[in-house]
Parts: structure tokens; sequence; C-alpha cells
């Protein structure tokens, strides 16, 4: 079983009761679409011992260098699925992390840079961190990025940023699904949860995966939440 996990912004005991072993005893996957926003990486050993966990980040997760090292450290880094293609319980799930930001790419506007290493050629020195990106651009999508995932195939795509139909979606994301051959795309980000019905226009399927929110490998919610911060 394969789950996908809507922005769950530093907490997980709401996936607990989804996380039992099937009737061969193998554990499920689980996805998380994005700003989990933890400050240790021990914060995900819980959660690991439940599940075959694996992730892409959000915008949040860059915010401070605590989110940022509690998901990219030597433990957790390789669990990241942004710009590659994993099989997963024998499905081929892609991952796209991060989000467009209009100083570096705000589709369908033509890209201010194209990779990371472009960007930082032409950044003041004292914006740089750890002497590259600054943080906050280290969840931010690179025309380069999508380079990445486009020669790949894969039977899942899974996204940070919205696709189309969503009104506030990227149609790039869904041209990069075509191209990789994939049915469907779960993202995260806005904090709602909806099936898109009537999509004609691609042969994919998107599912907004909510706040705290689960969804199965078909789409069909297990859980629903609401941000009520």
């Amino acid at each position: 079983m394969i789950l996908f996990a809507g922005d769950p912004h530093g907490r997980f005991d709401h996936l607990y009761p989804f996380l039992k072993p099937d009737e061969n005893g193998q554990l499920p996957a689980v996805i998380l679409l994005g700003d989990i926003q933890i400050h240790s990486p021990d914060e995900l050993d819980e959660l690991a011992s439940r599940c075959d966990l694996w992730y892409i980040h959000g915008n949040h997760d860059t915010r401070t260098p605590e989110n940022y090292d509690a998901l990219w450290n030597d433990k957790w880094k390789d669990r990241n699925l942004h710009k590659k293609v994993q099989t997963i319980q024998g499905v081929r799930i892609a991952g796209l992390g991060g989000v467009f930001r209009g100083k570096i790419w705000m589709p369908p506007n033509k890209p201010m840079y194209q990779d990371p290493i472009h960007y930082c050629q032409y950044c003041y020195q004292e914006n740089l961190w750890r002497q590259g990106l600054p943080l906050r651009h280290r969840a931010t999508i690179f025309p380069s990025d999508i380079e990445a995932l486009s020669s790949q195939k894969a039977d899942i795509l899974v996204t940070h940023e919205a696709p189309k139909p969503n009104p506030y979606g990227f149609a790039v994301l869904n041209r990069l699904a075509q191209k990789m051959g994939v049915k469907h795309i779960f993202h995260g980000h806005h904090h709602e949860n909806y099936v898109y019905q009537h999509f004609k226009k691609y042969s994919h399927r998107v599912t907004n995966v909510g706040f705290r929110s689960l969804t199965d490998i078909n789409g069909h919610y297990l859980l629903t939440n609401i941000d009520d911060r």
C-alpha cells in the first residue's frame, strides 16, 4: 500500500492509525508532499518505524537552517524524491519538491536563471548561504529541475507546487507529467482536498492532498483535515 500525505507542518500523529502492516506483514509506504517543517531528523524516526517513508520538500522546509538540516542531513537526504524516480512497491514514483518564485522562474514567463549555478554567479556573495544558494531558494524550482525529470519515465508524479487545473497551478507540471508518461499527479501546498474531475486536456489525473490529509494510490481520501491555525 502506498499513501500520500499532505503538508504535515511538524505533526504526524494523525497518520499513525493508518500505518498498519498488510496481511503479508508489509508496512505501507508513505510519501510526504512537502512542508514537513521539522526541527530535528529524530522527529521522523518514529514515523519511519511504522512505514517506508519518503518525501519531497516544500517552501516551509527552508524557512530556517533547522528546518533545512532536519531533512537534508545524511540520515534522510536520500529519501528525498526531488528530481528522481524511485520504484516503490513496484510503482515508479517521480518527485519535484519546492515552489516557483518570480526571482528565479514564474511560468509561463521565461526563467530568469536556468539552474542554481547560474543564479549563484550573479548573486551577491553576501547573500549566499554555506557557499551556495541562499537558504530560501533551496526550495525554489529551477528549469534544470524540470529537465532532470523530463527524460525519465514514471507512473506517478508527486509535487509540492500545484499543476493545472488548480486555479493557482502551473501547466508546465502537466506537460512534464505528459512527457514522463505519468498517470496521476499528487500535490500538496494548497491546504485543500480536491480531486479534479472534469479535466480532459491531459491524460493524467490530479489530486490535491490537503493540510494533514491522506489519500491512497487511487486518490481516495482516507483522512481530510482543515487548516484551522
